[in-house]
């Protein structure tokens, strides 16, 4: 009998330091939660240096930077289609101290393009936050044998497989605008894959490449005023609103062809809510500002912002919006 009570006062004392620990232990976890961020927190961008993607995650990088007391480092990590820089981000501590640039490769076209993915787009990845949004533009090198989208057509039509188009990688938009422009016209061209849009649209000043689906950047906007390059034409049905002096797919005869790309931050699966929304309110804030749409616009893409539930909702469209694309177009990457 005395062995019983001895075993349950043991028991009782075990469980009251449980709960004083927990006392003690559970403001401290919030505090750690709610003093985000407490180190540099790491931009990952899933492309080479230079391009559209890497521009405007620089630009944010800085100003959340400012904003929220700490660097925000922006590392860059190219490959598989932007796999690599995603399968890293997905599998890193969920605590809101590393994020990735999400855009229409890794959270929209790879889900449909790949079979066997290392992560998912929707369940390994919560969103923060919007940056911008752009079109693909149709570029040509200055002495390719035409000057407009329609031009580009009829040679091609009549030169089977001697155009060469580059794009940032298998899979990537610009891949996906290229075939989408054979489907579409009954053109036969050659796709030639690049390490992102930088090296792309060097070849493509060179004359490497005859024409490519790129951003509208600064770098694509100063070689067409050096003369180096031509830009043809939006791959959209409208003109675009940054833009509006170019004409669209869809005036140059080339009907419902429309190509966009988005660019956003997101973070692990499982991050704090109190981090998440931190991140959150900080990129809403800084993209309401004057300044840094212009700056955006700069780039050649045009400010988009986003509350969290609205930027999990137009990720879902986007995946489901490029399936019969790249179902069509034929295009596999394994």
């Amino acid at each position: 009998m005395w062995t019983h009570y001895k075993i349950q006062f043991k028991l009782r004392a075990i469980f009251s330091s449980l709960c004083l620990c927990a006392v003690a232990v559970g403001p401290g976890a919030v505090l750690a939660q709610t003093d985000f961020p407490n180190r540099p927190v790491k931009i990952v961008v899933p492309y080479p240096p230079g391009g559209p993607t890497d521009a405007v995650a620089r630009l944010y990088a800085k100003e959340l930077g400012d904003k929220l007391g700490q660097p925000f480092v922006v590392e860059n990590k190219p490959g598989a289609g932007t796999n690599i820089g995603a399968e890293m981000v997905a599998k890193s501590a969920p605590d809101g101290h590393t994020l990735l640039v999400v855009q229409a490769a890794s959270h929209g076209v790879n889900p449909s393009l790949f079979k066997n993915l290392s992560y998912d787009a929707l369940k390994d990845f919560v969103p923060v936050g919007q940056m911008a949004r752009t079109a693909m533009f149709l570029l040509a090198n200055k002495s390719a044998p035409f000057n407009s989208a329609k031009e580009l057509v009829a040679y091609a039509k009549a030169n089977p497989g001697k155009l060469m188009y580059g794009s940032q990688g298998n899979g990537a938009p610009g891949h996906l605008a290229g075939a989408l422009l054979g489907l579409k016209t009954g053109i036969s061209t050659v796709h030639v894959p690049y390490r992102g849009a930088a090296p792309a649209l060097t070849d493509l000043a060179v004359g490497s490449i005859q024409f490519a689906f790129l951003s509208y950047d600064g770098a694509a906007q100063g070689m067409v005023k050096e003369g180096r390059l031509k830009v043809l034409a939006v791959a959209t049905p409208e003109r675009w609103p940054t833009e509006a002096q170019i004409p669209s797919m869809a005036e140059e005869g080339v009907e419902n062809f429309q190509v966009l790309s988005f660019f956003g931050l997101g973070a692990p699966a499982k991050t704090p809510e109190p981090a998440l929304e931190k991140l959150s309110k900080a990129m809403l804030e800084i993209g309401a500002r004057d300044d840094i749409k212009k700056k955006v616009m700069e780039l050649g893409l045009y400010p988009m912002s986003m509350t969290r539930p609205e930027m999990t909702t137009f990720i879902a469209r986007e995946i489901e919006y490029w399936r019969p694309v790249v179902k069509a177009a034929g295009i596999t990457v394994d």
